[in-house]
Formats: structure tokens, sequence, C-alpha cells
């Protein structure tokens, strides 16, 4: 039987972007399933098709880049109320780039890709929803190809703590000095005591400014060796 409550929860974060009627939402419930990542499990695999999007109950994951020589490039986190999939693989049926990952047990709601295509012709509250969060991450992308390019290493992580609220103490710090484009893996002892204290860590500078976001600017970025 499905956790009334962590549907809620889903339902509430659905219905902050639309309104769902409620004999829709009775229609969409029984196409979902619950699943939980344990630690350091795989979520998404670069070079799969990927067939579903992620619903965060409770957790954390990060989306990263590797190269074929075993460098990987961090590029957004997700966390609770947060989605995980690829839109690429969503749209065109393609190969997925990159990787999702779980940095902490992560509790989902998995959302199949021919249901929500299904449901986009069915009723446009799920058309709606779609774009809406289809505009989400534009704008994100377009704020994190602005401070890649030009904004500084501090502005950078400023920006991280106001939009990723709380995560500076669940993630090693490796993993977000390869978010914002360090070429070291360590903050120093001030800034894990105070978010307000400027980051002293190597910025990148020869960023090309033709390179899009979601191609490879990320790959700009060394990454610790694990």
């Amino acid at each position: 039987m499905k956790n009334s409550r962590r549907f809620e929860q889903f339902r509430k974060a659905m219905t902050n972007m639309v309104s769902i009627p409620d004999t829709e939402w009775e229609c969409f419930v029984p196409h979902l399933s619950e699943r939980t990542f344990e630690k350091n499990d795989y979520l998404v695999k670069a070079g799969d098709v990927v067939n579903n999007f992620y619903f965060i109950l409770k957790g954390l994951v990060r989306f990263f880049y590797c190269t074929e020589d075993g460098k990987e490039f961090n590029k957004h986190f997700a966390m609770e109320n947060g989605f995980a999939g690829s839109f690429h693989s969503f749209v065109l049926h393609a190969p997925c780039g990159f990787y999702i990952q779980a940095l902490e047990r992560t509790a989902t709601i998995v959302l199949p890709n021919r249901t929500l295509h299904a449901f986009y012709e069915r009723h446009v509250c799920w058309e709606r929803l779609g774009r809406k969060h289809a505009e989400h991450l534009l704008l994100i992308k377009e704020a994190r190809e602005k401070e890649l390019l030009i904004d500084s290493l501090d502005v950078r992580y400023q920006r991280f703590l106001q939009e990723f609220s709380g995560l500076a103490d669940r993630m090693p710090q490796y993993h977000i000095a390869s978010y914002l484009g360090s070429q070291t893996s360590h903050y120093p002892a001030s800034a894990k005591k105070s978010h307000n204290e400027p980051l002293k860590l190597t910025q990148v500078n020869d960023i090309p400014p033709a390179l899009s976001y979601l191609d490879s600017v990320e790959k700009m970025f060394p990454y610790p060796a694990t």
C-alpha cells in the first residue's frame, strides 16, 4: 500500500506550481511508485536512456559529468522536494550525458517518462506543470552560466549558500569546490565555521565565453582524484 503521507508531500510540491484537479490526481497516483537509494547508489548513469524522473522525498543527490580518465565535475545538487532526471532522455529518448548519485540515503517517488508524456496529452494541468518545471530549470541554467563565466568565486559561494540552504554541512567540501569551479578541494576553517566568510580558493580564469553550461562548462573544472 502506498504511503499516503509521502504522496501528500509530493502532491503539495506539485500544487505549489499548478492546480491539479482531484480527479486528475486520482488517475495519476496509480502510475507512481516509491524507491529508496542507498548512499553512493546511482539514480542515473551516463550513457543510459533514462526512463524516469525522481521526486526526492528525503535525501540528497549530485549531478555530475565524468571524463574518460575518471575526473568528475559536479553540475547540480537536488534535495528534498526537488527532482532528479534527464530532460535530454525525456524529450529525445536519447542517452543521458551525466550521472546522478545519492550522497545520502535518498527516498524518492518514481515518475515514469511514459506516464508524463501520456498525461501531458490528457489534461492541461500536466502540460502546465511540465512547462513550469522547464522554466525553473532554464532560470537555474541562465544564472549558472553567468556565475561560471563572470562572477568571482566568493559570489558563486554565496549564491550556493542561498540556493542550496543547509547543504554545506551535508556533503564533503570537495563536492562544493567542484561545483564552484575551484582548483582545490578544501575550504579554510573559517568558511566552515561562518558561511559569510569569503572562500580562499583558486579560481579558474580560462573559461571560453562561448561554452554552453549544458555541454562543457563543467568539464573545465578539476575534481579531486578518488
